[in-house]
This record gives C-alpha cells, sequence and structure tokens, in this order.
C-alpha cells in the first residue's frame, strides 16, 4: 500500500520523503530536549545566578549587560532546528502543490492523447493522484508549523522565568547595597551628632 502512495505522488515524492525524515528527525531531538531540560531546569538558572553574583559589585547597567550576553550564548539550543522546521512547514505544502499541477498536467496529456471517449472515470483517477501530493504536503506542514508554535512559546516561558529570577537578584543587590550604604550612613550621622 505505502510503495503504491509514494509511486503516484510522482516526481515530488521524494522531496516530500525528504522533508518528512527531516522533520520527523527534529522533532524528535527537541522533544527529548524539551524533556532533558525539563528534568535539568534549574542548572541554566544556576549558571546564569553563578555569573550575575561574580559582578555583584559591579554597578547594575553592566550586570545586566553581562546576563543579557550570557542569555542570548544560552538561547541558541533552545532555537536549534526551528528555523529548518519553518522551511519545512513552508517548502511541503509548495512541493505538494507543485506535485498537483505536474499530476494535473500529466493527467490531462494521457486525456489529449486517448482516441477513446473520456469518461469522468479517467479525470477523476488522474485528480485523486494529483491531489495526493498537496494532501501529504500539507501532512507535513501542519504538525511543523504546530511544533515550532510550540517549541517558540515554551523557550519564551522557560527563558522569561530566568531572565525575571535573574532580574530580581539583580535588584536584590542594589537594595542590599542600598540598605547597607544607608545603614552605615545612619551610624555615622548618629556618632557625629553624639
Amino acid at each position: 500500500m505505502l510503495p503504491e502512495i509514494f509511486y503516484k505522488l510522482g516526481i515530488m515524492g521524494w522531496p516530500l520523503l525528504g522533508c518528512s525524515i527531516l522533520a520527523t528527525v527534529i522533532l524528535f531531538e527537541r522533544m527529548v530536549f524539551v524533556l532533558t531540560t525539563s528534568i535539568n531546569h534549574g542548572q541554566l538558572l544556576k549558571k546564569l545566578s553563578a555569573i550575575l553574583l561574580s559582578h555583584k559589585k559591579q554597578p547594575r547597567n553592566l550586570r545586566d549587560e553581562v546576563v543579557t550576553l550570557e542569555l542570548g550564548k544560552a538561547r541558541a539550543p533552545y532555537d536549534r532546528g526551528l528555523n529548518i522546521l519553518r522551511l519545512i512547514a513552508a517548502l511541503a505544502p509548495l512541493c505538494g502543490l507543485l506535485g498537483t499541477i505536474l499530476g494535473i498536467i500529466d493527467a490531462f496529456r494521457v486525456i489529449a492523447i486517448t482516441t477513446n471517449p473520456v469518461t469522468p472515470n479517467m479525470i477523476a483517477d488522474g485528480l485523486w493522484e494529483a491531489l495526493l501530493t498537496t494532501a501529504i504536503g500539507l501532512m507535513i506542514a501542519l504538525p511543523a508549523v504546530i511544533a515550532v508554535s510550540f517549541l517558540t512559546a515554551w523557550r519564551a516561558k522557560v527563558l522569561g522565568n530566568i531572565l525575571s529570577s535573574l532580574n530580581a537578584l539583580s535588584l536584590n543587590f542594589d537594595l542590599n547595597y542600598f540598605k547597607n550604604d544607608t545603614g552605615d550612613n545612619i551610624a555615622q550621622t548618629n556618632r557625629v551628632a553624639s
């Protein structure tokens, strides 16, 4: 059954098969990454918190810039494969559409060279084969679009939570510095007044 359907896809069967395999491999790798990252969700926050802590005595804008740079580096693994999935989501339906056009051209060519009367069955059979590539292309593209949306939203949530925690920690450094500085000034003022 499957080889017969693949044969009916015509020349566009190979690009569609390639898109399907590539999308499946990327989706599997991304799901493993999501699970692994979810299990070790605190590792990145600990690493970035340590970097922020090492710059504790620096001005806030410098601390924030260092953390932003490190968070940008840490974002790369979250983005891996997303552009390829976006490309597959755009390319698979176009390959399917091209296959449909080529199939319709072939169906009309067969109808044009036949000397027998053209029956609706001949037309329907040619169109069925032609439209199959569009359906396959859409079946490849839909999971890719859904996966890209899910992975992008998940990345934004995870990195947003980490950024919020780091901002709170950086603000805490400033508040503690201000509290200690104010406390020292009050103590000095009390000593001078005595």
